[in-house]
């Protein structure tokens, strides 16, 4: 049965929690309560309980451990309470308790048998329907806690829960939790596009898959691009993890078509731009022999020209001079170091190279 919802700026045992960090958010959180049937049929029959979505680690809980939880629910001791959240189709995603969750859906599922057990040794070597029917009821009727963070709690105080819930091990980095959060189209996109040979060659190999960052930096250039396009409806305000959200979220909407669309544009300008700066289009001038690294935001202005222009009938001689002028009036100046999210950063940035696409088409 879901309790009534607590809007964190009005219950006082929660609000004090967030008000003071962030002052201008309301935080919906309720608390749910389901029986473990009820959780297995959200998740195998109607969908709308996440239980694996591709950014999820693979099962890392060893087999004594789900045992171990097994036999806690059959002595009826509580476990932990579960996090998830709900997006706005009422679809929920599991943010903590993933592992707790699996092992107890594959018992029910016969994936495994008891055994080993300390208190309850009369189940060793028990599957769950070889368990007598009042001890199968006892199991899909034990219920579970469930903490819901729902809309229209904003994307940056998702961010902090899941990253607060999700601190053992390698703490993940904004990219792999919005990987987490938005898995779907746009994480499948995103995963592809990495790989494209086009983009590879025009960035000459010097962007690595490691903790997303290719995958990073190619959603940056699809967010910025759609919103410069007005495909986005969104007020850009120094903070782009809140258009990066929406991005993905977008794209998650996005039919068979669109997606492909999308594919061919980057194709395009990636293969656009390696035809007319080479491998290093994305780095700015190099003064000793080690060259400079891919630089992002140079990454998705200099994209974004490239999904504009249009190369047939050009002099690329002339347009790799401008563009090479523009890179050294760009490296010479602030927009492309420290605050490069700013507001005044991106308008900078994206306003020149829309400006010399106009030239070039006209």
């Amino acid at each position: 049965m879901k309790q009534p919802s607590l809007e964190l700026e009005s219950e006082a045992g929660l609000s004090a929690c967030f008000e003071d960090v962030y002052p201008d958010a309301t935080v919906k959180i309720s608390r749910d309560q389901y029986s473990v049937f009820e959780i297995r049929r959200m998740i195998r029959d109607t969908g709308e309980l996440i239980l694996d979505p591709e950014f999820q680690r693979k099962r890392v809980w060893k087999l004594e451990q789900e045992r171990e939880l097994i036999e806690s629910v059959l002595m009826g001791i509580p476990i932990p309470v579960f996090y998830v959240f709900e997006d706005m189709e009422g679809k929920k995603q599991i943010v903590d308790g993933r592992q707790r969750i699996s092992a107890i859906v594959r018992y029910l599922d016969n994936e495994f048998f008891l055994d080993n057990l300390k208190m309850l040794p009369q189940f060793d070597k028990k599957k769950f329907n070889e368990l007598a029917p009042l001890y199968q009821s006892k199991i899909e009727r034990y219920q579970v806690s469930v903490y819901v963070i729902e809309p229209p709690t904003p994307e940056r105080v998702k961010y902090d829960i899941f990253d607060r819930v999700n601190r053992g091990g390698t703490r993940l980095n904004s990219q792999e939790m919005r990987h987490a959060l938005y898995s779907g189209a746009s994480t499948r996109l995103l995963k592809k596009l990495s790989k494209f040979t086009a983009f590879k060659k025009a960035t000459g190999n010097g962007v690595k898959g490691v903790r997303m960052r290719d995958q990073y930096i190619i959603l940056r250039f699809l967010g910025f691009h759609l919103w410069r396009q007005q495909e986005l409806e969104f007020q850009y305000k120094s903070k782009p993890d809140e258009l990066l959200a929406m991005v993905m979220q977008t794209i998650n909407s996005f039919s068979s078509e669109r997606i492909e669309a999308l594919e061919k544009m980057f194709n395009v300008a990636m293969s656009r731009s390696f035809e007319v700066l080479g491998p290093d289009g994305f780095r700015f001038q190099t003064y000793n022999v080690n060259k400079r690294p891919i630089n992002m935001a140079l990454f998705e202005a200099m994209a974004h020209f490239f999904a504009l222009v249009n190369l047939d009938g050009l002099d690329k001689a002339a347009l790799k001079k401008d563009l090479d002028e523009l890179k050294i009036v760009f490296d010479n100046s602030d927009f492309f170091k420290g605050r490069v999210d700013s507001t005044t950063s991106v308008e900078y940035r994206f306003k020149a190279v829309e400006a010399l696409a106009g030239r070039k088409e006209t």
